[in-house]
């Protein structure tokens, strides 16, 4: 490598408030993923109430701070209504998303006691395919209101007198798929995801209603519609995107579209910020709608945020997985000011319950349960890098780094766009601040397999200490994987303390995630 390598830290220049909710999770009713999972009444690893111990430590220690349920897929078939009352009375019911039996032992108020138990805020999808506004309104009322009302009263019957206070909404998944139950075109989920969200404004106007928008890499033209039609209701647009169709054969060259994976998700997040703005526009140029009824509309010049509310590059398995993630939670961080919600799929699954397709997991996890145990996957530890080394507030972040190219095109894989990649930079960084603004967090990702880059670090409007602390995620090479017999393998460790200075040298390990812990003077 030559020494063209440089990473500038302007910490004058703020770019936002990072929005912890961008370290979410998603759990749905797909067989493995919550029942064995997080939840197994017969297991001696669980509590009293069914849910996992080990599994609740796990999910603290990354601070999991919101929980996206029940879907998914899985919503647009969802009756709430069967998920609440004595577990023994509920119906057991043929999922018609995933063809499995769902008992609904798990529901609502399962969901939000898990919740609570793992600090994490409640997002819950409604019934937006063969559910009604009226349903997704009651269910909102079950969980918000107190009174004399039927539902709050039925909650109180529940043994839950206080209400839950669920906050974050979503109105409905995917509603663009003729996989989903009741797909539609864009207008026309437009206008009924409009007529949910009045309704559920109306039981409690507080609420944080996210609208269903596209993959990352579809047009923008359903985004546009969705947006223009209920600007004046929601909150966020949701983009969801999977990587997994952009794998080969090839050993080496997965490696590097994995860390390829988050600059394509980044240009793809500045259009659908773009078109954010452009439909603020077009609703400001031709007024407010001429409703009779009085509806609890939002500021027209408020913010709309982003939901990235499912994503997954290839995976939790290996250090290279991990390395995708640590690159794409830096994207995260460098969109502090759009980016609200950000939830990984899945959580967690049951290795020995999951669905399996051609003897391999359909589903990649950050933890993964076994009947006796529970493994930390690479993945976990990059959330446990950024959520527990990194900082509240993003600032401008410069990097020159020498960048690679694949000089082919991946296509064909269902779903996944054609795609060069090309001019890929080997170093990729995010730096954030402390709340009080008094330290200062470098995270880089060396994306090189087998070459370590050594890197002038200039800090401006920053006086450093002259120590600064060092986490680093590796492995001895990048299929490095924690195992129930060996749980270690991959894992963040802190490494000896480094001389600092507003210009200073670090040398970052190839295949390695690290960030630099800098107090000011």
């Amino acid at each position: 490598m030559s020494d063209k390598s440089r990473i500038n830290i302007y910490a004058g220049m703020r770019i936002g408030e990072i929005s912890q909710n961008i370290y979410g999770f998603n759990i749905e009713h797909i067989p493995g993923l919550i029942y064995g999972a997080i939840f197994d009444e017969s297991s001696p690893l669980s509590d009293d109430r069914g849910f996992r111990k080990d599994v609740i430590e796990a999910c603290r220690r990354i601070k999991v701070p919101i929980l996206r349920w029940p879907g998914g897929n899985f919503a647009s078939g969802y009756n709430w209504l069967d998920g609440i009352g004595l577990r023994d009375e509920r119906p057991t019911l043929y999922d018609l998303a995933w063809g499995a039996e769902e008992i609904n032992r798990f529901g609502t108020d399962e969901f939000i006691e898990f919740c609570r138990l793992i600090g994490a805020e409640p997002f819950i999808t409604v019934n937006a395919g063969s559910g009604t506004a009226i349903e997704a309104a009651r269910w909102v009322e079950y969980c918000n209101r107190r009174g004399k009302t039927y539902y709050a009263r039925l909650r109180e019957r529940h043994g839950r007198p206080e209400p839950y206070n669920v906050k974050y909404w979503s109105l409905g998944n995917e509603m663009w798929g003729d996989f989903q139950i009741g797909n539609l075109p864009a207008k026309e989920y437009a206008w009924k995801a409009r007529d949910f969200a009045k309704l559920m404004r109306r039981v409690d106007p507080n609420i944080n209603l996210t609208a269903v928008g596209h993959t990352l890499r579809a047009s923008p033209e359903w985004n546009l519609t969705v947006l223009t039609s209920l600007i004046d209701l929601i909150d966020n647009i949701s983009v969801h995107e999977y990587f997994f169709g952009l794998l080969t054969q090839s050993e080496e060259e997965n490696y590097y579209r994995i860390l390829a994976c988050p600059v394509f998700a980044e240009e793809e997040l500045k259009v659908v910020e773009d078109t954010i703005n452009v439909a603020r526009a077009i609703y400001r140029a031709r007024g407010l709608g001429e409703e009779v009824f009085a509806i609890p509309r939002r500021p027209t010049e408020r913010e709309i945020g982003i939901s990235f509310d499912e994503w997954n590059i290839s995976g939790c398995h290996s250090l290279k997985d991990a390395l995708g993630i640590c690159r794409i939670l830096n994207v995260f961080q460098r969109h502090a000011k759009s980016l609200k919600i950000a939830c990984m799929f899945p959580l967690i699954h049951d290795r020995e319950r999951v669905i399996m397709r051609r003897g391999r997991e359909m589903f990649h996890s950050p933890l993964t349960a076994y009947r006796d145990t529970l493994v930390l996957e690479a993945g976990y530890h990059a959330f446990n890098l950024y959520v527990n080394h990194t900082g509240k507030i993003a600032v401008l972040t410069h990097v020159d780094s020498e960048a690679y190219s694949l000089d082919i095109k991946a296509g064909g894989g269902g779903w996944e766009p054609e795609v060069s990649f090309n001019n890929i930079p080997y170093l990729d960084a995010s730096a954030t601040l402390s709340e009080d603004e008094r330290t200062l967090f470098i995270a880089v990702v060396n994306a090189h397999r087998d070459m370590d880059i050594e890197c002038l670090i200039s800090l401006k409007d920053f006086i450093p200490e002259r120590r600064g602390r060092v986490f680093e995620l590796n492995a001895k090479d990048i299929n490095a994987y924690n195992s129930r017999e060996n749980k270690d393998n991959v894992k963040v460790e802190e490494k000896p303390s480094i001389k600092v200075d507003e210009n200073f040298t670090y040398t970052f390990p190839a295949h390695s995630a690290t960030v630099i812990e800098i107090p000011s003077q």
